[in-house]
């Protein structure tokens, strides 16, 4: 299943900060322009074009590994992935992540929670009995829709829908989303003192970059510009937070997201939450199944 019905649009909202060409071996998306991205056929804006990489080289084996095992526990009426399957989206996940600089197990903990490693997975929205967006894929991209079934919004504007579901183009979209996040897409309003034209000092109100003090950078994945600081929302980082725990631990691989600061804000007068300790039942579950799978020798995952 996608993310729960609390989930924000991922780019609702937010300026196109990010590149719209998108193109891969087998649909594998472009980088932004501040990140070098490889030769390729020139592309209109949206379309995407096969980049001739040479021969298809698998991700590491312990990546490819985990992947197949831990899709195999959490798929539900969904067919399993064959080890050639496995092999491409470890491939997906470990270029996506070395290209915007993301451990490879923060794009499989989004993956899991999003829509439990389903490539097909996909959440429709209508209004007045017209389909004006979908959620899709492996990272559950929003998509607002034209006529012609391009997207029309944010990152990801101009991409077509069926090229948004390849699982390729999806990791990639999904690590550009969160590395849109991270390097100072989320805003959050700071009130400083100005003097006017007549030299009175005013109180004024303007939107910064996030600085990310009281919670993990990739809550603005799901909560979109603005981090949601109340209610059960809060805690969405916590819940990533918990599974990238587990996938870098079975890997034998370092998460370094996970110690740079405050996680999420935690419940008054209750234990502050670590990621070693889901507390949702869906993730104490979705933890206990990462983790039930064995460790890896320590590889290089970049």
């Amino acid at each position: 299943m996608l993310a729960d019905l609390r989930k924000l649009p991922l780019s609702f909202g937010t300026a196109a900060a990010l590149a719209s060409l998108v193109a891969a071996p087998h649909a594998k998306a472009a980088s932004s322009a501040a990140t070098p991205a490889p030769a390729g056929r020139a592309s209109r804006a949206g379309q995407v074009l096969p980049i001739d990489n040479g021969p298809e080289i698998h991700g590491p084996s312990c990546l490819k590994q985990t992947i197949c095992a831990v899709k195999e526990k959490i798929r539900w009426q969904t067919p399993a992935w064959t080890p050639s399957q496995c092999g491409r989206i470890a491939d997906a996940v470990a270029t996506s992540a070395k290209r915007h600089d993301l451990s490879p197990t923060l794009l499989l903990a989004i993956m899991v929670n999003e829509s439990d490693m389903n490539e097909k997975a996909a959440r429709v929205y209508t209004r007045d009995g017209k389909v004006y967006a979908k959620d899709g894929g492996l990272m559950a991209i929003r998509c607002l829709l034209d006529d012609h079934e391009r997207c029309t919004n944010g990152n990801v504007r101009g991409v077509a829908w069926k090229d948004l579901m390849d699982p390729v183009t999806n990791i990639e979209l999904g690590a550009r989303e969160l590395a849109h996040w991270r390097d100072g897409g989320g805003v959050m309003s700071k009130t400083i003192i100005k003097l006017d034209t007549d030299g009175h000092r005013q109180r004024v109100t303007k939107d910064v970059p996030c600085d990310h003090k009281n919670h993990a950078w990739w809550a603005h994945y799901n909560h979109g510009p603005r981090y949601i600081d109340k209610g059960y929302p809060r805690h969405y980082p916590h819940r990533i937070a918990v599974l990238d725990h587990a996938f870098a631990t079975v890997m034998n691989t370092p998460a370094p997201e996970l110690t740079a600061g405050p996680i999420t804000i935690h419940d008054p007068g209750k234990r502050v939450r670590t990621v070693d300790r889901p507390l949702e039942p869906r993730y104490k579950k979705l933890y206990e199944q990462i983790m039930s799978g064995g460790t890896c020798a320590a590889l290089a995952l970049n």
